[in-house]
């Protein structure tokens, strides 16, 4: 896209894929280069989005809507249909951002478990989101910029996992936390509405996930011995466009 373009849909404070995966997109508060990139930045979420002046016959289920160069943090937020929980991906079209991370501590009173991501898996690096259209001037190809404009959260069942520092090997016959007391139910509306500032639309356009700065977020380490296959037995999965508000 050239010039930035207005975005319609419904605010959301979740993104989600039915009533067990739920994944929200906010600004990394934690680490130093984050809260550095993120003065006077914003993150926007929204669901059934469209851009009626350049596409008014397309719909893009899910959006992410950041100041350019802002710093993400990703929460996961799940249901599992195992006591032991669920692991996730969170991957663009050319690779992940994490394979596969785990959410295995006690669930919520609504039996969700949720992680939170601030980083790539195999690079400290800040997950960044930056101007689609800038990233072309340094002559990256459009197709490879393309694929790192969406990406897709998958989640999918745990069977078997050891704890190395207790030793212990938890399996749905022996979990590590007992049953969770039933609560009053699972809120599967698609996600509470927020008021822009003005009422208008915002003026955006195509972003692209960015490996950037340093984080210094540590991931603890499980051993799974026995999961459900992430690509044909996951219990959820979303894809999400990215895009960059327009500061003016």
């Amino acid at each position: 896209m050239g010039a930035s373009h207005a975005l319609e849909g419904q605010p959301v404070d979740w993104l989600r894929d039915g009533s067990r995966l739920q994944v929200r997109f906010g600004l990394n508060l934690e680490d130093a280069d984050a809260r550095r990139r993120n003065q006077g930045a914003q993150a926007l979420m929204y669901a059934d989005a469209t851009l009626p002046q350049v596409a008014p016959d397309r719909t893009f289920p899910n959006v992410v809507a950041v100041t350019r160069g802002a710093a993400l943090s990703i929460q996961v937020r799940a249901h599992s249909s195992s006591p032991l929980g669920f692991g996730f991906r969170i991957a663009t079209g050319a690779g992940p951002v994490v394979d596969r991370l785990y959410a295995v501590d006690r669930p919520d009173p609504l039996g969700y478990r949720s992680a939170t991501v601030r980083r790539f898996q195999r690079e400290a690096n800040l997950i960044t989101v930056d101007l689609m259209r800038e990233r072309l001037s340094h002559s990256h190809d459009l197709a490879a910029l393309q694929a790192l404009w969406t990406c897709d959260i998958t989640a999918w069942d745990v069977h078997q996992f050891l704890d190395p520092i207790s030793a212990r090997v938890f399996t749905p016959g022996h979990p590590r936390f007992g049953p969770t007391p039933p609560a009053a139910g699972i809120d599967t509306r698609r996600g509470g509405l927020r008021d822009a500032a003005d009422g208008a639309a915002p003026r955006v356009n195509a972003g692209v996930i960015w490996a950037d700065d340093s984080a210094e977020q540590v991931f603890e380490r499980i051993q799974v011995q026995a999961e459900a296959d992430p690509e044909r037995e996951f219990f959820g999965r979303l894809r999400v466009h990215f895009f960059v508000v327009d500061p003016e």
